[in-house]
């Protein structure tokens, strides 16, 4: 048993959505699935700064990186948190800096982000990070999902300008900037391979911010 406090809720397709947790007598990431193993359901009860009592066990069918999976077996909501972005500051340690500095530096940079089991895993696939660049709505949508930007120091190898999209899947409604310096959670995809290519990949998503 312990306190979990709710930090995202992201869209997974049409019926389901992914429930993203803080455990608060750890620290650690968590992602609350049913007692089945399955995504919690559209009108799932959990809500971005809830604080909820939990018992729970590892999830029985857990791949790399996604090991924040956990099986809900019961759940007792205790209240709303007063100030979510403090009480997220004192407990965990955002990356910090450019894209390259996420997850280990284990993300493929292209105009999206992604990790290959060729390049290594990461030791999680959810965290949070603190951009020294801010993000921008894009213009385009992909998918019927709204993206955003950042655009990234250029290289040596690189000398242009680049860009990095990141595909929003949150609940909250867009807002037009993101500032640098802003606290922000991402998250990593499940594998799935996508047209085109020769590989499944884990794609970067942007969670939600917290101002």
């Amino acid at each position: 048993m312990a306190r979990v406090l709710i930090v995202a809720k992201t869209r997974m397709g049409e019926y389901s959505v992914c429930v993203g947790g803080l455990n608060l007598e750890t620290n650690e990431g968590v992602r609350l699935l049913r007692s089945d193993g399955s995504n919690q359901p559209n009108d799932t009860r959990f809500e971005v700064g809830q604080v909820w009592e939990l018992v729970f066990q590892p999830h029985y069918g857990i791949t790399r990186p996604h090991v924040e999976d956990i099986r809900v077996m019961r759940e007792t909501y205790i209240g709303p948190t007063s100030n979510l972005r403090n009480m997220l500051m004192q407990r965990v340690q955002p990356w910090c800096g450019e894209p390259d500095q996420l997850f280990e530096g284990k993300l493929l940079l292209e105009r999206t982000g992604y990790i290959s089991r060729m390049r290594g895993l990461p030791s999680c696939s959810t965290g949070f990070w603190l951009p020294t660049c801010p993000l921008s709505q894009s213009l385009s949508f992909r998918e019927g999902q709204p993206y955003y930007q950042i655009i990234m120091q250029p290289e040596d190898v690189f000398p242009a300008v680049r860009k990095l999209f990141i595909k929003y899947v949150g609940f909250a409604d867009p807002i037009g900037l993101i500032p640098a310096g802003t606290l922000v959670r991402v998250s990593l995809a499940r594998w799935w391979q996508r047209p085109g290519t020769d590989e499944e990949r884990c794609y970067l998503q942007l969670s939600g911010w917290y101002l």
